[in-house]
């Protein structure tokens, strides 16, 4: 694991930074808003997603997308990720250690810096093995941020601090998946979805064929 020390760090989407709004005024940062110092205590959250192999030890009988021993495991629910992190006697990191794991303290958009590089992540059209980005590396050395899979967090999605946003899925029936993943070129947005202040959410007995997870675990050294 990593140790992401405490303090504040830049949370959200600034006003004046490069969005572009398509599909709704959610997905274009609108729900990342407004960005602001967010303090957190320190915590440890796994340098790599979780693989087919480590989970298939914890879920022996499970069949899941991929099966490949090293890719990171995927379509799996938010309960099932949630109940592997507990059996390693971990949890789920939160939206805000999420993000904070992925841009370090100044907010940077991608994991590497502020431009646009695809080349460094994987957001074609096949997963690849969770240690084989090694340019896909955060400020806090965490691999795999940025691309390959998306990934569960423990968070319900909600509304930032002070934001005066309305979403009808704000509650407790929504958890947030953070995190760029293949094949979004799909969808047209690459970029935007890629951005690492980019919150997604659904309901956490779904299944998605990219989104997998890793886990985090608090600093109980007093």
């Amino acid at each position: 694991m990593v140790r992401v020390p405490e303090g504040e760090f830049l949370l959200g989407m600034a006003d004046n930074q490069e969005t572009l709004k398509f599909m709704s005024d959610l997905t274009a940062g609108m729900n990342a808003r407004p960005q602001q110092k967010y303090y957190l205590p320190t915590f440890y959250i796994d340098r790599h997603e979780v693989t087919y192999q480590q989970f298939i030890r914890f879920k022996p009988k499970g069949r899941y997308e991929g099966g490949q021993a090293q890719e990171p495991v995927r379509g799996i629910t938010w309960h099932e990720a949630d109940a592997y992190c507990l059996w390693r006697g971990k949890r789920l990191p939160t939206e805000f250690e999420w993000e904070k794991a992925a841009r370090g303290e100044t907010g940077q958009l991608f994991t590497w810096g502020n431009d646009y590089t695809p080349a460094k992540t994987n957001l074609g059209r096949t997963v690849r093995p969770a240690n084989d980005l090694p340019d896909d590396l955060s400020p806090y050395g965490v691999v795999g941020m940025n691309g390959n899979v998306s990934e569960w967090t423990a968070s319900w999605y909600a509304a930032y601090p002070d934001s005066d946003l309305k979403d009808e899925n704000f509650g407790e029936t929504h958890r947030v998946i953070r995190g760029g993943s293949i094949q979004k070129r799909e969808h047209g947005f690459l970029k935007e979805f890629a951005m690492l202040h980019h919150r997604n959410f659904a309901p956490p007995g779904h299944r998605f064929w990219d989104t997998g997870f890793r886990c985090a675990r608090s600093d109980t050294r007093s």
